[in-house]
């Protein structure tokens, strides 16, 4: 019997005070070596912070 290829889509949320951007490079690498990199179709980052804006970065509140 022969196996039959198949498309996983895996989705994780977590909470970090790291940075998005270099937490999802080490997973994209993690998943390469993990299934092969030319097996990786797609790797989608998104980050939504949790906290309000600074008043530093030149935002204020719409009055």
């Amino acid at each position: 019997m022969t196996t039959r290829r198949t498309l996983v889509t895996v989705e994780v949320r977590f909470v970090t005070d790291e940075d998005p951007e270099q937490l999802a490079d080490r997973m994209r690498e993690a998943v390469a070596t993990i299934v092969g990199k030319q097996a990786l179709e797609e790797f989608r980052v998104k980050s939504l912070p949790l906290e309000p804006p600074n008043e530093k970065d030149g935002l204020r509140p719409v009055e």
